[in-house]
């Protein structure tokens, strides 16, 4: 959403704020709002952990035999952050890949 935001030059903090108060709003939203707005991806809980996370969940759904498209797709997005060197950021940092797939850049 904030590369969508952003290509369409619409105010990305008052969009957010727009967001976070409807059914989008997220605790998730309201802690990294300031982290999407900044780039600031400083370690909380780090990329390389959702990693691990994701790799325990999916193996666990392919067991029982359960389908996880949006899950499968995020884990995609984890591992090709990690192989970029990006591992040891915050997982807000997942707004870098979608910016790379989307050619965008900031600042």
């Amino acid at each position: 959403a904030v590369v969508f935001l952003e290509k369409s030059g619409v105010d990305l903090s008052a969009a957010l704020d727009v967001l976070n108060g409807g059914l989008a709003g997220s605790t998730v939203l309201t802690r990294k709002k300031d982290n999407f707005l900044t780039r600031d991806f400083t370690p909380g809980f780090r990329i390389d952990l959702h990693h691990k996370d994701m790799g325990i969940v999916t193996d666990a759904a392919r067991t029982v035999g359960a389908a996880l498209p949006v899950g499968t797709l995020v884990a995609s997005l984890i591992a090709a952050l990690r192989a970029q060197g990006d591992g040891g950021l915050d997982h807000s940092a997942l707004l870098r890949g979608v910016e790379r797939l989307s050619g965008h850049t900031t600042g």
